[in-house]
């Protein structure tokens, strides 16, 4: 029944006495061996097997004799001058004494599914190659739209300072002849000229958010949060503000980028509160699963969530100029800043009904 169930086995199987001579092998074993199973009966390993293999094979023996401990490994057979691959599992047999009394082993051939790996190795290597390069010419890129931008923007403000100066000059010394339409005229460019030069100022901001490394050290959030909003009563006095803020708030961050952050999501809360009757804004934090959640809620002017994917983009704007002034990048700049940090940034809003803007500084697991 043993001798059965082996040749039953679709596996090669063999069996070594302590002599190194073959004491059983299946049909399927000889053939791998280009012999018959009479012929391998008796015969040494050396007598059997290609030189190579044998002398391996051999040594194999020996090991399992001496330390008894089982063996698995995958190997290459020469199968009819075809290079095959077979896992191979070797054990020592022992009577019932507990001492050697030969080698059992059985090799399968598995030469199909080694190929099917190396195939997915080689795709796999294939797709890494190719996001490499991607990744690099999007990074070579990206560099050179940033310093393109970085220099159109520093070139930009010097013939805009001239234009703000001769604006000036022009009303300071021909008011009386332009009237009251041109020095309407002269209000209208010196007020784009204001406008573009914030938008200049801006860009840059967003450009040095991915310049040198991050800087990360224990801030004080609440502090760094009151500083901004002290700088934002003071250039508008007249304007009365609930602040809510919380106990002192740590965070490991870059102190400068995420100073840039918070003062375009408190400005554009102190922006968009200003027509309600009872402004409010808060900066919080709370903890959802293990790591912390940061915030800054107004009641303002809000808005509808179903443009909420375009959002963080640059020059996107939901409000008119005419209702609400600004230049469309605070927000690409608080999503760049937040990425650096590994975090992530989102809102909660709805017309009307003030704003919620969510940050982490770490993508939790």
């Amino acid at each position: 029944m043993l001798e059965a169930l082996f040749k039953s086995m679709p596996a090669a199987t063999w069996i070594v006495d302590l002599s190194g001579r073959y004491s059983y092998v299946t049909d399927t074993y000889a053939k791998l061996v280009g012999r018959t199973a009479d012929e391998c009966i008796g015969r040494s390993v050396d007598e059997v097997m290609p030189p190579a293999l044998a002398r391996l094979y051999a040594l194999r023996h020996k090991q399992l004799l001496e330390n008894r401990a089982p063996k698995r490994f995958e190997q290459i057979w020469p199968v009819r001058g075809e290079p095959r691959w077979f896992e191979i599992h070797m054990n020592c047999l022992l009577d019932e004494t507990g001492e050697p009394m030969g080698v059992a082993g059985y090799a399968q051939d598995v030469t199909q599914h080694m190929e099917q790996q190396e195939s997915a190795r080689r795709v796999q290597e294939g797709l890494e190659k190719r996001v490499a390069q991607r990744t690099q010419q999007l990074s070579v890129t990206n560099e050179e739209l940033e310093a393109f931008s970085y220099s159109v923007s520093h070139d930009l403000r010097a013939p805009l300072s001239n234009i703000g100066g001769f604006l000036g000059l022009l009303q300071e010394n021909f008011a009386d002849q332009l009237g009251p339409t041109g020095s309407e005229y002269v209000q209208q460019i010196a007020s784009n000229a204001e406008r573009m030069n914030g938008l200049i100022g801006d860009l840059l901001q967003l450009a040095r958010v991915n310049q040198g490394g991050l800087l990360r050290a224990q801030v004080d959030l609440t502090q760094m949060v009151e500083e901004i909003l002290s700088g934002l009563a003071a250039q508008d006095p007249g304007r009365q503000v609930k602040i809510v803020l919380p106990n002192p708030t740590y965070a490991d961050c870059d102190p400068g980028l995420m100073r840039a952050a918070l003062v375009n999501l408190l400005s554009n809360a102190w922006k968009f509160t200003g027509r309600v009757d009872h402004p409010r804004i808060q900066f919080g934090c709370f903890v959802r699963g293990t790591f912390p959640v940061y915030f800054v809620r107004d009641n303002g002017a809000g808005f509808d969530m179903k443009h909420a994917d375009r959002m963080f983009g640059a020059f996107q704007r939901f409000h008119r100029e005419a209702e609400f002034p600004g230049t469309g990048i605070g927000l690409a700049t608080v999503k760049r800043v937040i990425g650096r940090h590994g975090g992530q940034v989102w809102a909660e809003s709805a017309p009307g009904l003030g704003a919620t803007f969510y940050f982490t500084l770490d993508t939790p697991d």
